[in-house]
């Protein structure tokens, strides 16, 4: 009978001896290993002269992606083998090194310098691509300055340019379309904000841009509505010698929405303001021909009178039509009474010229209203201004 403490047979010594490794010592061996690269810092590397050595690690930790260790390897290794041998592959792992560590102005930079550089490699498409992708990551929010968005949107434009059947086709496309929808919405926001501000000019100007740069913008029927609306505010708030013209605006940009969005939620208060404007805009000239300078009093009646008759079919409301009928009536006394007030502010010889048009216009004004209520006072002036005309006259 064998003892149990016989020597082992030498097969089963030397499967003890594997599994002593196994177990034991390769798990030791493996995490001093760890412990010594570990130990490697780049400035370690960096001291050292063996350049395989430095591009060995370089690209250890790039595969790593421990790109903050890389990156002062490459940037001295693209300096030291200038000139000595090719560093496209390295220059193309820096660049990526630093749009992985979120260094998007560098990699912009560099991703575009390869591209220059190396106009015939294999990656320079994909490095132009990638500097407009740079630069689209540092695109901040709507409400924050747009400078990279803009700088994005010409980059992708210079790439589709240079390659308008790439395999990022797809991919460009969709970057510009988020693009311009952060540039609408940017610009949307604006036009609000001057509206909110009572800043009409300004919002109106904003949303008419917002339609040149973005025709397809999806909120192009609230955009176009707000033109209106703004514009009525303005018009509202102008001094009294350009309000008749800016409610004309008001009717012309209305006539617009209503041909683009005639089924528009909005068409009921647009209609508004336009009806609105008809009335106003002949409202507003009569009011600055009564307060305009003497001299020019006639010449901004007779705006009046053209405005009035431009407006007049368009204007519905009873109240309204008869008050232009006063003002009407008005006007051509007031005509007549500004002429004979300008010739008591003349001397003498000068006088003529003004009597004379205060007749001329009275009896266009008798024609035209003979049962006026200003008949009177209309009369007193002619008599007036025939018996200067007869003593001007007498006196040579």
């Amino acid at each position: 009978m064998k003892s149990i403490f016989a020597p082992l047979s030498m097969k089963i010594y030397s499967s003890l001896i594997s599994r002593f490794f196994k177990f034991c010592l390769l798990p030791v061996a493996y995490a001093i290993l760890l412990f010594t690269s570990s130990c490697e810092t780049p400035e370690k590397v960096l001291k050292s002269n063996d350049l395989v050595y430095k591009k060995t690690k370089a690209i250890f930790w790039y595969n790593k992606k421990e790109y903050f260790k890389c990156i002062p390897i490459f940037e001295e290794l693209i300096g030291l083998m200038k000139g000595r041998e090719s560093t496209e592959d390295l220059y193309y792992m820096y660049s990526y090194a630093n749009y992985k560590q979120g260094d998007y102005m560098i990699s912009a930079y560099h991703f575009k310098n390869f591209y220059d550089l190396y106009p015939n490699s294999q990656y320079s498409e994909e490095c132009l691509y990638m500097h407009a992708k740079s630069f689209q990551m540092l695109s901040p929010k709507p409400e924050l300055d747009q400078t990279y968005t803009y700088k994005a949107l010409e980059s992708y434009e210079l790439f589709l340019n240079m390659y308008s059947d790439s395999k990022y086709l797809k991919e460009c496309n969709e970057s510009v379309e988020k693009l311009r929808k952060k540039l609408e919405k940017k610009a949307l926001n604006a036009a609000d904000l001057y509206y909110r501000t009572s800043n009409y000019k300004a919002a109106a100007t904003s949303y008419e841009n917002i339609l040149r740069d973005f025709p397809d913008i999806n909120e192009g029927e609230k955009v176009t509505f707000m033109i209106v609306k703004a514009r009525y505010k303005y018009a509202q708030n102008s001094i009294p010698s350009r309000k008749s013209e800016r409610f004309n605006n008001v009717v012309k940009s209305f006539n617009t929405f209503k041909y683009k969005f005639s089924a528009s939620k909005s068409l009921k208060e647009a209609e508004g303001y336009a009806a609105q404007s008809h009335f106003q805009s002949v409202q507003s000239a009569y009011e600055w021909a009564e307060i305009s300078p003497a001299e020019d009093r006639e010449k901004y009646f007779r705006v009046f009178f053209n405005e009035l008759i431009a407006q007049q079919p368009l204007i519905t409301d009873k109240k309204e039509l008869d008050q232009l009928v006063r003002w009407n009536e008005k006007a051509y006394f007031l005509i007549v009474k500004n002429n004979f007030l300008i010739s008591e502010d003349k001397k003498s010889k000068d006088k003529l010229p003004s009597l004379e048009q205060t007749v001329k216009t009275y009896y266009t004004f008798v024609d035209r209203f003979p049962n006026s209520r200003y008949m009177k006072e209309a009369e007193r002036i002619f008599n007036n201004s025939t018996e200067l005309i007869k003593k001007l006259k007498a006196n040579g």
